[in-house]
């Protein structure tokens, strides 16, 4: 049997591994608020239950219980009590901050670990244990929670939770392990002190390696983000019904008064048409009156056009018209249907064929990749393979009930954004061909020159060849033939990034944005791409750029910031949005990452300059882009 003195000499050792866990968890914590520290009173907005910030000072609590829970082995109660003192101290600090800035979820976990802390140290003999196996367990979900900038913030714990699991599993069974082989002689006890610390060594390094070894995905992965509609965005509703006369449901009285519904069958909304060509209209009613109807068709800068229910026109003026139908019947009863449709030059987009539905009045471009000028290249707003999302904007917002072109920017914004619907992930490959920091300094250098991290995309990517010393458009060079297409960094043409490899950086997101938004109907002092100078990775250094979409929106006085890389926040409404996402590494392996608004610095950091399909122009002034003045 072991003394006293053996035995409390046996908890020491035993311990040991609880109080090195605390020390890196707080080194954890106080690593991930130098990251995290400006998300302090913003729960919720880029996190789940508490911010990034709360989550960081929760992690350092918990390595002071575990250290606490270390120290009861220690024969020393001034240095346990003065920890005690400490714990209570940082608790109730902490307990403030988070309660002054109304992190309530924050200050009710203090509450929790408070209470259960008490609860231990009132049986001492148990207390370590108990301590140890409740920061072990406890550490794993609260990271997960807290490290919300990577897939898998638990993994922040894979060192301190086996440490405090070992040592408190370890002192459960203390009593026992005087009957494990090699221990029970006097003659082979020091060797078995010895192989039993390696092995607890070992046991430990594994635990670790397997917990760390779950890499994130290099490509697109599963993003899942709510719709953020606003009011007026609702796509749900059902299509107008004009067979059977479109009265199903309708009560008598609607049916006595001869209730219509009109809708416009041709032209289709936000439809260009080049001056001189003929545009086709033509209407259908659901009377569920009797007699004749009486079409009206007028446009905003023409006036009255038409009187009848299908008709041709050329003569239109320049510009964009708000069409209005007005039908009447014989009761009296009316309704009206509008349309937007642009008259352009006739040069405009007249070397493309076929010829695209959607495109932008006040563009200089005429062509597409490969023979237009470069930004015509970029921004594609002639490309007629293009015209398809912009036709699904337009049927989600049919039935809207505010303002169409709001909608139709809303809903390219988040289905480019954290709808993942047209690009998806972040382009990792590219930024290791050309050997920026993604590649360079967060993962192997030896990565430089190779198109590493293609898993996880289309087969296109798979087949791009890597040519660095090439850049942007011109290392595009065939749509069928990937080796041909050299995956650098640079703006591809974004038929390319959209229609082919589905994927990009952030200056793929931002140009397919803008031109995206200018085929909906969006002028060119509407939209524009734009970048910070350079931006600060805490830890990593600084990255030569970044690029997203400044967005004047139907209704508003300023633009908005908008960020869709890598599926990220896209828009936010009234202010800067938090986040984009990237692929980069962590712990060697490749993650999705989300880098948040304080470290791009959107407004601080933003370039003099902007540019779409016309051309280069001067960036808003600050005190007109929301979140910056």
């Amino acid at each position: 049997m072991l003394n006293a003195e053996e035995k409390n000499r046996a908890r020491k050792i035993l311990s040991l591994p609880g109080f090195m866990a605390g020390i890196a968890a707080i080194a954890v914590g106080c690593i991930f608020l130098l990251f995290a520290l400006p998300s302090l009173g913003r729960p919720g907005e880029l996190d789940y239950v508490f911010s990034q910030a709360a989550g960081g000072f929760l992690i350092i609590l918990l390595g002071l219980v575990g250290i606490i829970a270390s120290a009861q082995s220690w024969s020393s109660k001034r240095a346990k009590q003065a920890l005690l003192l400490l714990g209570v101290l940082y608790a109730l600090t902490i307990f403030a901050v988070l309660a002054y800035y109304r992190e309530w979820n924050a200050c009710i976990v203090i509450l929790v670990v408070a209470a259960i802390t008490g609860a231990a140290l009132r049986r001492p003999e148990d207390a370590a244990r108990n301590l140890l196996l409740f920061a072990g367990l406890f550490g794993f979900p609260l990271a997960q929670v807290a490290i919300t900038l990577l897939p898998y913030g638990w993994k922040a714990w894979s060192v301190s939770g086996p440490l405090f699991l070992f040592s408190g599993l370890a002192l459960s069974f203390s009593g026992n392990l005087r009957c494990l082989p090699l221990l029970c002689s006097e003659g082979s006890r020091r060797w078995g002190y010895l192989a039993y610390a390696l092995g607890s060594m070992a046991l430990i390094a594994l635990a670790m390696g397997a917990l760390v070894y779950l890499p994130g995905p290099a490509g697109p992965g599963d993003v899942s983000a709510a719709a953020k509609n606003e009011p007026g965005m609702n796509s749900t509703q059902d299509p107008v019904d004009l067979k059977d006369c479109g009265c199903g449901g309708r009560s008598a009285d609607e049916m006595q008064n001869g209730r219509l519904r009109a809708k416009i069958l041709s032209p289709g909304d936000v439809r260009t048409f080049p001056q001189g060509e003929n545009v086709f209209f033509s209407a259908t009613a659901a009377n569920c009156g009797k007699g004749p109807l009486r079409y009206l068709w007028r446009s905003s800068l023409d006036g009255i056009i038409g009187r009848n229910e299908s008709f041709q026109m050329k003569n239109l003026s320049l510009g964009w018209h708000n069409i209005t139908l007005t039908i009447t019947n014989a009761s009296g009863s009316s309704d009206l249907a509008y349309v937007e449709i642009g008259i352009a030059k006739p040069w405009v987009c007249s070397k493309v064929n076929p010829r695209p539905k959607y495109y932008p009045l006040d563009t200089p471009c005429q062509d597409i990749w490969p023979n237009a000028p470069e930004k015509c290249q970029q921004m594609e707003v002639c490309h007629p393979d293009l015209d398809w999302i912009v036709d699904e904007a337009i049927a989600a917002c049919n039935n809207s009930g505010g303002d169409k072109k709001r909608c139709r920017g809303l809903y390219i914004i988040n289905f480019f954004g954290p709808d993942a619907r047209y690009m998806r992930g972040y382009a990792v490959f590219k930024a290791c061909c050309s050997g920026y920091p993604e590649c360079t300094r967060m993962c192997n250098p030896s990565l430089a020159g190779t198109c590493s991290f293609r898993d996880g995309f289309n087969k296109n990517v798979a087949n791009l060849s890597c040519r660095p010393e090439e850049w942007g458009v011109s290392a595009w060079r065939s749509d069928t033939n990937m080796s041909e297409n050299s995956a650098v960094m640079g703006m591809f043409p974004t038929h390319a990034t959209v229609n082919i490899l589905q994927t990009g950086v952030c200056i793929d997101y931002a140009a397919a944005l803008t031109t995206l938004l200018r085929k909906a109907g969006y002028n060119q002092s509407e939209v524009f791409s734009t970048s910070s100078t350079g931006y600060d990775l805490p830890l990593v250094g600084d990255h030569p750029g970044h690029a997203y979409n400044l967005v004047l929106l139907p209704g508003d006085t300023k633009y908005h910031i908008v960020d869709t890389t890598g599926n990220g926040d896209g828009i936010n409404l009234g202010g800067v949005p938090g986040y984009f996402r990237f692929t980069g590494c962590f712990l060697g392996m490749p993650s999705q990452i989300r880098v948040m608004d304080w470290w791009v610095g959107y407004c601080s950091k933003i370039s003099p300059q902007s540019y779409n399909d016309a051309g280069e122009a001067e960036t808003p002034e600050k005190i007109r882009i929301y979140g910056c003045s």
